[in-house]
């Protein structure tokens, strides 16, 4: 019997271990020269790892990546934003990359949220994009706001709101968005890297010339069994999500989903641990 009740206790530390984790993937490509590495941070929202974040920080520093990309969510319309923040301003040191996510959006102050990201140092793309030499490569780097984001209150993010015949301004689409972040116009020859929160889009996402999209909001899916299910429930698509979390790769374009940082004692991660996602970009040459 005690063998039994250990087991089942053991299962249980596994099944709800909350302390993030690493998870490495690695994306071949003829474009680039010299290996990237890239750390992808998602949905935090607000959580709390340690006194100011400390071990959470250890464990992005400890990976000395080139680049460090966060993929929405970061700051909660609920929870405090000071988690978020003092997570983003320990690491200010790296190049940081930014995109929104719909919790962003939906905070009661969203351009506020935004002006103080912007305000320590992070790179944030509102439908727009860039070129950014890492480690001798050209890489293209853009992002979308979230398409739930902001609902119809118009910001000031120049072509994120369209107007209609009514005088009203409504949320583009996915994929006007993308076109009018004008990362598909940069050079081709370059390694092309879109961030948007949302991994739904993929089919969307495949319509343009892409390398790599770096995405969140699917939580993993809340419920994992290894090996059997990847996931249970994911938003906006739904039970048993596609795109729940790891690595995608449809017609040549690399999708990879993080299973985020988020912590939720009302609705735990099973299987599913908070995840530090390490990605290496390697010479296909």
């Amino acid at each position: 019997m005690i063998y039994i009740l250990t087991a089942l206790v053991v299962l249980a530390i596994i099944s709800l271990w909350n302390q993030p984790v690493y998870r490495r993937y690695q994306v071949t490509s003829e474009k680039i020269n010299k290996p990237v590495t890239l750390v992808q941070l998602s949905d935090l929202h607000g959580s709390i790892y340690g006194k100011d974040q400390k071990g959470l920080i250890r464990k992005i520093k400890a990976v000395n990546p080139d680049i460090i990309v966060m993929t929405g969510d970061m700051v909660d319309d609920v929870v405090d934003e000071a988690g978020a923040y003092t997570l983003m301003e320990a690491l200010k040191d790296y190049p940081l990359y930014y995109v929104s996510g719909n919790h962003e959006g939906w905070h009661p102050d969203t351009e506020k949220v935004f002006e103080t990201i912007k305000n320590m140092g992070v790179t944030c793309y509102f439908n727009d994009s860039e070129v950014i030499e890492v480690n001798g490569n050209l890489i293209n780097i853009g992002g979308i706001l979230d398409p739930a984001g902001t609902g119809n209150r118009r910001h000031s993010f120049g072509d994120r709101f369209k107007k209609d015949g009514n005088d009203h301004y409504n949320v583009l689409s996915v994929d006007e968005e993308i076109s009018a972040s004008g990362l598909v116009d940069l050079d081709s020859d370059n390694f092309t890297l879109l961030l948007s929160h949302r991994p739904e889009y993929m089919d969307t996402y495949k319509t343009f010339d892409l390398d790599l999209i770096l995405s969140g909001h699917a939580h993993g899916g809340q419920v994992r069994i290894p090996f059997l299910i990847n996931g249970l429930y994911a938003p906006n698509q739904g039970t048993f999500p596609k795109y729940a979390g790891g690595l995608y790769e449809e017609d040549g374009l690399h999708l990879i989903v993080s299973r985020g940082l988020s912590l939720n004692w009302l609705l735990p991660r099973v299987f599913n641990p908070p995840e530090v996602v390490v990605i290496t970009l390697e010479s296909g040459n």
